[in-house]
C-alpha cells in the first residue's frame, strides 16, 4: 500500500472516530437532560397531587359545613312549625255555655250532697281535727263516671296526698272547678272539654275516706272558694 493510500485511510478512520464520538456524546446529552426531565417531573407530581387533594379537602369540609347548616337551619324551622300552641292556664272566654251562676250547669255525678260546703270549721272523721270544708262532697259509687260541669279548659292533672288524683277545669268567666279523688282521669291539661264530657271515675279522697266514696268538688271564682252549688244554681 502506497504512502497516500496509507494517509487517506487514516483520515477516513479519524472521520469515523469523530462520528462515533459526537455520536456518544449526542447519546449521553440525550440520556442526561430525560433524567432531569424525569426527576423534575417525580418532585413536581408529589405538590400537584398534595395540592389537589388539599383542594379536594377544602371543598368536601366546605360542602359538610353548607349542609350541616342547612339541616340545621330546616330542623330548627320545622321546630317552629310543629311546635305546639301553648296550653298555658287562662280563663277561658266567657259564652253562653260557661257562664257562672247559669241553672243549665251539669251536676259531676250523684246530685246527693253527703257533706255540703262550709267556710265554718267542722269535724273530720278520718283526720280527727276540725277544719272548714270550702266543698260539696257527692255521693258516688266506686269507678262512678265524673263529668264536666260545663264546657272548660283543663288547667293540670295532678295527684295530691289528701285529695287523691285531681282534674282543675277553667269553666271560664273566672270559674275554676277542682274535681277531687279520682282513680283513672281520661283528660290531660290543655285539653278542652265540652258540658258532660267524662273526665275521669271515682277512686278515693284520702283525707276523707271515713265518709264514704264520693266526688270531692271545689269551686273557685277569681281565686276566692265559692260555694259549688250557688256557682251551679242548684239547693242542697
Amino acid at each position: 500500500m502506497s504512502t497516500k493510500d496509507k494517509s487517506n485511510n487514516n483520515k477516513s478512520l479519524r472521520a469515523l472516530f469523530s462520528v462515533i464520538c459526537l455520536c456518544i456524546i449526542a447519546l449521553g446529552l440525550i440520556v442526561y437532560f430525560s433524567t432531569q426531565s424525569n426527576e423534575n417531573t417525580q418532585v413536581a407530581e408529589p405538590t400537584t397531587v398534595k395540592q389537589a387533594v388539599t383542594e379536594q379537602t377544602t371543598e368536601v369540609q366546605r360542602r359538610v359545613t353548607v349542609k350541616e347548616t342547612t339541616t340545621k337551619e330546616a330542623t330548627t324551622k320545622a321546630d317552629e312549625t310543629t311546635k305546639e300552641p301553648s296550653t298555658e292556664p287562662a280563663t277561658m272566654e266567657q259564652n253562653d255555655t260557661n257562664t257562672p251562676y247559669k241553672s243549665f250547669y251539669k251536676y259531676p255525678c250523684d246530685e246527693t250532697v253527703i257533706k255540703g260546703y262550709s267556710e265554718e270549721l267542722v269535724k273530720n272523721e278520718t283526720m280527727g281535727d276540725y277544719r272548714s270544708h270550702t266543698a260539696v262532697d257527692f255521693k258516688c259509687s266506686q269507678s262512678t263516671s265524673v263529668a264536666s260541669i260545663n264546657d272548660g279548659l283543663v288547667m293540670s292533672v295532678e295527684n295530691d296526698n289528701l285529695l287523691g288524683k285531681v282534674v282543675t277545669v277553667d269553666h271560664g268567666g273566672k270559674l275554676v272547678a277542682k274535681y277531687c279523688g279520682l282513680d283513672t282521669v281520661n283528660v290531660s291539661a290543655g285539653d278542652y272539654v265540652t258540658i258532660g264530657q267524662a273526665l275521669g271515675t271515682i277512686g278515693k279522697v284520702p283525707f276523707e275516706s271515713k265518709d264514704g266514696v264520693h266526688l270531692h268538688f271545689e269551686t273557685f271564682i277569681d281565686g276566692k272558694c265559692v260555694n259549688p252549688l250557688d256557682v251551679m244554681g242548684k239547693t242542697e
